[in-house]
């Protein structure tokens, strides 16, 4: 398996076609099997491997997320998974080589399963720790306002071959999608579940602190540096 590779591809989603008298846009993909570089929605964690829970999400303060809700599959049904369980869901963290983590996780199951996310407000942008891109039609898909991403995006954007479908987890960085409130994450077929959590990048005000910290410690240096040499 050709581990630990990052890249970028541009995906015209309908090139040429009009939705509402709107070109649809063509967002750009960036899916890494390193990182992520951002949060996660922390669902908890789990004390045993598997399915945790199917209930309702409401306003969990994160990435403006306004509900997360879950419906349909069989024999095991979409919901917060933790863990990895065989034949049943694996967990998307880390990127890269799927690990041992019991961190909490969002899972679409297989035969319709679905998981569907409702923002506050419009969104064109999206940030997914996304478990086990699959390329077969329905395996993981994600739809809404006019957006389709699929797992054989997310693996021709990593530029790895259809032969790591099922084996790799990635952190996924997607913009330039058409404007959306809410999105439905699904899995159609009957030998895959879709396992991923949404990401935001960090608050302005956690930036800002991260600034105020670099800024001091190159204070700090360059005191040092000026305190030697004045010796």
């Amino acid at each position: 398996m050709n581990a630990f590779k990052t890249g970028t591809l541009a995906i015209a989603l309908a090139a040429g076609s009009v939705l509402a008298g709107t070109a649809l846009a063509s967002p750009i993909i960036s899916a890494s099997t390193t990182g992520p570089s951002f949060e996660v929605l922390n669902l908890g964690t789990a004390t045993t491997a598997g399915w945790q829970n199917s209930t309702t999400i409401t306003s969990p303060g994160f990435a403006d997320i306004s509900s997360i809700t879950f419906s349909g599959g069989s024999p095991n049904m979409s919901g917060v998974y933790g863990g990895s369980v065989s034949k049943v869901a694996t967990t998307p963290f880390p990127a890269g080589t799927p690990g041992d983590s019991m961190a909490n996780y969002l899972v679409a199951e297989s035969n319709g399963g679905t998981v569907t996310v409702t923002f506050n407000s419009a969104q064109t942008s999206l940030l997914l720790e996304w478990g086990t891109a699959d390329v077969a039609k329905g395996y993981n898909v994600i739809t809404g306002g006019g957006n389709t991403i699929d797992g054989a995006m997310i693996l021709a954007a990593a530029g790895l071959p259809s032969s790591d479908s099922g084996k790799t987890n990635f952190a996924v960085d997607i913009t330039g999608l058409n404007p959306f409130t809410t999105l439905t994450f699904s899995d159609s077929t009957s030998l895959s579940a879709f396992e991923f959590d949404i990401g935001q990048v960090p608050e302005p005000g956690t930036l800002a602190l991260m600034a105020m910290g670099l800024a001091g410690l190159g204070w700090m240096a360059r005191r040092r540096r000026s305190s030697k040499s004045s010796v």
